[in-house]
């Protein structure tokens, strides 16, 4: 809740410019969060002078998961990360990209597996992206066939670099 973020942020804001001075500092928001709470984040990200979001977090959701559900219970509570985060995630950075445009930093995390999903997130507002759960499941090679990916969709969309593709997000 904004109202519970806003005293926590504004405490470490405070703190990091005592001790640090430059050093950057984001929020990473749950893709659970309602559209309008999305919003009100947004809203203080910019009110307090934040370098940008963390778009987003693991999900406390079970929908769509193929698991049957007494599994899943007996798994016990935690976030899930991954692919199931995907279409949610990308909905959150698009919403995010709206309210902020390039005022705020936005990193997408959330379900991004191939040079494919980083490349609709970088289309879609992110001036980062996070891969973790894509990384663990895909290995160690995963960043280069990412690289060789992104390399490939760049040419085919005539987009000199990765910045450039950035730079044309609406």
């Amino acid at each position: 809740a904004v109202e519970l973020l806003r005293p926590l942020l504004t405490a470490v804001k405070a703190e990091l410019s005592i001790e640090s001075g430059n050093k950057p500092l984001l929020v990473k928001i749950a893709p659970d969060l309602s559209d309008e709470d999305l919003d009100a984040i947004a809203d203080l990200a910019l009110d307090l002078g934040l370098d940008g979001i963390i778009a987003t977090n693991t999900t406390i959701s079970r929908a769509g998961l193929h698991t049957p559900k007494e599994r899943v219970e007996a798994l016990g509570a935690g976030g899930l990360s991954g692919a199931i985060l995907k279409q949610r995630s990308l909905e959150v950075l698009v919403r995010l990209k709206r309210r902020v445009g390039k005022r705020l930093t936005l990193i997408s995390v959330g379900g991004i597996e191939t040079a494919e999903d980083a490349f609709a997130r970088l289309r879609a507002g992110a001036s980062l992206v996070q891969i973790y759960t894509g990384f663990i499941y895909g290995g160690p090679l995963t960043v280069w066939s990412m690289q060789r990916g992104l390399s490939r969709l760049l040419a085919e969309a005539n987009l000199p670099s990765i910045q450039a593709l950035i730079d044309s997000a609406e």
